[in-house]
């Protein structure tokens, strides 16, 4: 079994977890102060760190940071107080795996901990994208009896071989079968036009399209035109996609090693980027390389987010709850602020009328009025992020569409802002 490390200063929450890796049969090392765990990590081979949040000295935001310099693949589950559920979606952007809250579950402990080693495992052996394949591969099969001279070919979402798009084709069936599906199409038509059928009998299909990326840690999303742009905070890249009707086709990557991107933005002859570790905003000169123009102190301890308007750039910041304009002069001087209606703002929309800002918790998007002082007009609620227990990771909007991330998940969301449904704030 696995080699763990547990980090605490409670000796009674150490002794607890120990009893309960000890059961599942793993070694555990244990240590009570942030220093200790990175002698550990360093003269002991380990597969996995339990982490408390709060330690004497470095706390456990300080000790992860440094653990992701020095091993960037080693898994970190950290253990967090109640209701520290901010620190920890934090912790999870800087490259935690996974979180567990006190008091915890005992079932609940080792099924984290099953999963964080089986993803390791998974990575380390080669076998995650062939894991993918397998999954992409029955929709590829066709379905018992079915005649194949009547299809031309099979409907496939996957990925091609640099990971960057998805394919999707047409079902073409046989002749009789195309006249019969005209024929119904062109009444179904006729009656809508009428106004026979309403939306209680006829339902037009959902109009979301699920774009399959090579990354899984999205941390912002920009669209320029036919261009979208989107930071992974993992990977410290930015990826630069041509957007096509059904695809992403990858343009180019840009590595940019030491920065810790949590916002990009698009304009002013630049791309603008955040930076939560250092507490920057930086301004990018368009070539190769993305180089380094000017760098900014962002106005909160923990920017989250950026767009830029046409005029303005906007940033947002997690640990403030706010949202700020800036003028773009030589000091990206902060001329209004604005309360997020979201508990931690993680990407922003304007347009004339109206704001929106999309929260990581709780999976909501906020649509606030410009023209009655920022005041809440609309809450939307995105059931993916609910039903698979995700936290957004990354939110823009195109043409009335909401593009948005979640944390952890390898595809892009482009959805109708018709078909979220509105809740309560």
């Amino acid at each position: 079994m696995a080699k763990i490390l547990v980090v605490d200063d409670e000796h009674d929450m150490i002794w607890a977890l120990t009893n309960v890796l000890l059961s599942e049969n793993h070694t555990v090392v244990s240590v009570d102060s942030g220093e200790e765990a990175l002698k550990k990590i360093e003269q002991t081979p380990l597969e996995l760190v339990l982490l408390d949040f709060r330690l004497p000295g470095m706390d456990g935001i300080q000790v992860l940071e440094k653990i992701k310099l020095k091993k960037p693949e080693l898994p970190v589950i950290m253990v967090t107080g109640y209701g520290g559920i901010e620190e920890a979606v934090q912790a999870i952007k800087l490259g935690a795996t996974d979180y567990v809250s006190k008091p915890f579950d005992n079932d609940h402990l080792i099924e984290v901990i099953n999963k964080a080693l089986q993803i390791d495992t998974l990575k380390k052996g080669g076998l995650f994208e062939k894991r993918v394949v397998e999954k992409l591969e029955p929709l590829r099969k066709p379905v018992k009896g079915q005649n194949l001279s009547s299809i031309s070919s099979i409907p496939f979402k996957g990925i091609n071989q640099n990971g960057s798009e998805i394919r999707e084709e047409k079902i073409v069936g046989n002749n009789k079968k195309t006249k019969i599906f005209v024929f119904v199409f062109i009444s179904l038509s006729f009656l809508l036009t009428l106004g026979i059928l309403t939306k209680k009998f006829y339902k037009l299909e959902s109009q979301k399209i699920e774009y399959v990326i090579p990354n899984s840690k999205v941390s912002g999303l920009a669209i320029d035109g036919e261009t979208l742009w989107a930071s992974d905070w993992f990977t410290q890249t930015i990826y630069q996609y041509q957007i096509q009707e059904k695809k992403l086709v990858l343009i180019k990557s840009y590595s940019l090693n030491g920065f810790h991107l949590t916002g990009i933005a698009p304009g002013n002859n630049s791309l603008y980027t955040c930076d939560s570790w250092k507490k920057t905003i930086v301004r990018h000169h368009l070539n190769n390389a993305l180089d380094v123009r000017d760098t900014y102190p962002s106005p909160g301890p923990n920017p989250s987010g950026l767009y830029y308007d046409g005029k303005y750039l906007w940033s947002c910041d997690a640990t403030t709850r706010k949202i700020y304009q800036h003028a773009l002069d030589d000091k990206l001087t902060v001329i209004a602020t604005y309360e997020s209606p979201g508990t931690f703002p993680v990407g922003l929309f304007h347009n004339k009328d109206s704001f929106f800002s999309a929260s990581a918790l709780g999976g909501k998007i906020f649509m606030n009025s410009m023209q009655e002082r920022f005041k809440l007009e609309k809450t939307y609620i995105f059931k993916e992020a609910v039903e698979k227990g995700k936290q957004i990771s990354a939110f823009t909007i195109q043409e009335n569409n909401a593009w948005i991330a979640l944390e952890g998940e390898s595809t892009i969301i482009k959805k109708s802002l018709s078909e979220l449904e509105q809740t309560s704030p």
